[in-house]
């Protein structure tokens, strides 16, 4: 069930509260990464990236719809700060664990079963982003399509 759309300047107005609020996490995160020890902690630079992410969602919602190309690029920038977040998931520095949660004790499921194909799954969902990052920029470069005319 769909609801009323929005009117524009409702739909302006949320666009500027999920920037406000994404930059907001970036900042956050940004301000951690600066204040660590260790060169990366693994969590602040996945909220720096994800709020990037979602503070280009929040442009797209700005900007009007008759500027087809900028919110096309505002979408690309968005998926690729989407892939690169599912990057640095997959091949960034620190552990990764798969394991199941079983609820009887007597199964013989080891935990490290769901290590290979833990690591086939993210890497390939990291790779179709990357995939659907590079088609978002051959759309956005292309620019919008034109109307058919008939004949």
């Amino acid at each position: 069930m769909a609801g009323k759309a929005l009117s524009r300047r409702r739909q302006v107005m949320a666009g500027f509260v999920v920037i406000a609020v994404s930059l907001g996490v970036a900042a956050i995160a940004a301000i951690h990464i600066g204040s660590s020890p260790d060169a990366l902690v693994p969590g602040a630079v996945a909220g720096l990236i994800a709020g990037l992410a979602l503070a280009f969602a929040g442009a797209i919602l700005v900007v009007p719809e008759r500027h087809g190309r900028i919110r096309a690029s505002f979408g690309a920038l968005m998926i690729t700060f989407i892939a690169l977040l599912f990057d640095w998931v997959a091949f960034g520095p620190g552990e990764r664990r798969f394991t199941a949660a079983l609820s009887s004790g007597n199964v013989g499921v080891r935990p490290h079963f769901w290590e290979m194909p833990g690591r086939i799954l993210l890497v390939s969902g990291a790779m179709l982003f990357n995939l659907m990052a590079l088609w978002a920029w051959l759309r956005a470069r292309r620019g919008p399509r034109k109307p058919l005319r008939r004949r």
